[in-house]
């Protein structure tokens, strides 16, 4: 279990900084900043994949372990594009909002952060009394900046089929959350999982 629990750190993050490093290379040659912004986006959960807490209860239900890997890493096929639909700024801005809420909601869940559902303690301060899932609040306004600024049908079809899994994940974890009395309070208080007033 060791063994697997190590390789399960380092597997997913060497992932992670490989194609970080090809966003690093992309940014160098064309001075795109939502190349470099994404790159610090994604580049956050190699930290937190290596130094996250072990889990109480880890969900074995296959399906929650297929949105979990496919809502963390379908997000890494996504490339940098020429087109635009807004102006980079927009695009630069959304980034950096969505980066720095993210990164302040990853901040205070800390060790708790994980890919698969499990319940490695609940979390219910900062970002967390806004929306439940504040770290894909903060990916998804990321990931629209990055959209904007590199449209593609490539993108565009990525996006699509990562909010499929990001969608299926959040359900997949309350599901396994929910089963601590504390959450469920929670849950009473913070209405919104994602999107204020939506959803």
């Amino acid at each position: 279990m060791d063994l697997l629990s190590v390789l399960s750190r380092i597997i997913p993050a060497a992932y992670f900084a490989i194609v970080c490093f090809g966003f690093w290379k992309s940014f160098v040659q064309t001075g795109k900043w939502t190349s470099l912004l994404w790159m610090v986006s994604e580049g956050l959960v190699i930290l937190l994949l290596v130094f996250r807490r072990d889990s109480r209860r880890l969900s074995m239900h296959p399906w929650d372990w297929i949105v979990a890997i496919g809502g963390s890493f379908t997000v890494l096929l996504v490339r940098p594009a020429t087109a635009t639909i807004a102006p980079e700024s927009l695009g630069v801005a959304l980034q950096l909002t969505g980066t720095a809420f993210e990164i302040y909601a990853k901040f205070v869940l800390g060790r708790s952060f994980g890919i698969v559902a499990a319940d490695r303690g609940i979390v219910v301060g900062g970002p967390y009394r806004i929306v439940r899932h504040p770290i894909y609040l903060g990916y998804f306004v990321t990931h629209v900046g990055f959209l904007l600024a590199n449209w593609s049908p490539r993108n565009i079809a990525l996006y699509i089929v990562i909010y499929f899994f990001q969608i299926s994940r959040i359900l997949s974890e309350e599901r396994i959350l929910r089963e601590d009395e504390s959450y469920r309070a929670y849950c009473e208080r913070v209405r919104y999982r994602l999107i204020p007033f939506i959803f």
